[in-house]
């Protein structure tokens, strides 16, 4: 973790590592380092001690030997205040052919954030590296609730460090609000003898994409959208029947005393739009959730 700022005397030092490395991509010796500074190599030999016990280098012995920069190196010297995420952080999803590749997020550094160039997390990571690739999509959320979401591609592996680079292309942070605070309380509904197209005509009224259907005793039964009309309306079926017939009949709620980020889990579960608000105590509806809802609070400018 970058618990200290680097002097000049260390930053110059890791610069000509960082650069005779890219050069050649094998073990730097610390005379090669001394040799291009004109500094005593016992002098350079210290520092790269320093900073491989900060986590810049990483060392072999032998006459093969020599030191390697880390990719933590590599952000160093690129920026001068990261922002820190404390440790235990959550879970870092890696896409790859189709399948998910799940690693734990062991801790987090943002880097870039305020600088012009695109914003990069330093992501220490347990799991099996060997199965990852660079350039390969990453999504990367925070546990238990999901606070901070961040997706981007990823630019570094560094097997040795357990650390990968990821350029961000995505960044949200959930707030810790609950759904009664950002959902609708305005609950347009339907009834299950109202035609499909008494139906489109109210979600046009009101704009709005979808609404629950109640039974004769006001009671939620399903729902409908504006995709499920689409399709009726494209397979030449009677747009005059009752709505009953083509509602969808699992209704998919929440309590109106969770939080913003349950919402989206569900949501991403279910792999659905909006959810009705129930009132934990009384099990009545009280509005709607959706995701634009949710955006809407979350990117405010």
């Amino acid at each position: 973790m970058y618990r200290h700022q680097l002097r000049s005397v260390h930053r110059e030092v890791l610069e000509v590592l960082v650069k005779l490395y890219d050069q050649s991509r094998r073990m730097v010796k610390s005379r090669e380092v001394a040799k291009i500074l004109g500094k005593d190599e016992g002098t350079v030999r210290n520092i790269i001690m320093w900073l491989k016990s900060m986590g810049y280098v990483e060392s072999r012995t032998g006459p093969a030997g020599g030191y390697v920069p880390t990719l933590k190196a590599y952000e160093a010297i690129k920026s001068i205040a990261p922002q820190l995420i404390e440790p235990g952080y959550g879970i870092v999803i890696v896409f790859r052919d189709g399948e998910d590749i799940r690693l734990a997020a062991i801790s987090m550094e943002i880097i870039g954030l305020f600088s012009a160039e695109p914003a990069r997390a330093l992501v220490k990571v347990m799991g099996d590296l060997t199965l990852v690739e660079e350039g390969l999509r990453v999504r990367i959320e925070s546990l238990p609730r999901r606070k901070l979401v961040i997706e981007g591609i990823i630019k570094r592996r560094d097997l040795n460090a357990s650390e990968l680079l990821v350029e961000m292309t995505k960044m949200a942070v959930i707030p810790e609000e609950l759904v009664e605070n950002v959902g609708s309380k305005r609950l347009i509904t339907v009834k299950t003898k109202d035609s499909l197209r008494e139906v489109a005509r109210t979600l046009y009224v009101n704009g709005i994409r979808g609404a629950p259907v109640i039974d004769d005793e006001g009671n939620i039964v399903g729902f409908i959208t504006t995709t499920d009309i689409a399709m009726v309306v494209a397979n030449n079926e009677d747009v005059n029947a009752p709505v009953s017939k083509y509602m969808r009949r699992t209704v998919f709620t929440i309590s109106s005393k969770e939080s913003i980020a349950e919402a989206m889990r569900i949501m991403d579960f279910y792999g659905v739009g909006r959810l009705l608000i129930i009132n934990p105590v009384t099990k009545k509806p009280t509005g709607i959730i959706t995701r634009t809802d949710i955006l809407r609070h979350i990117v405010a400018f």
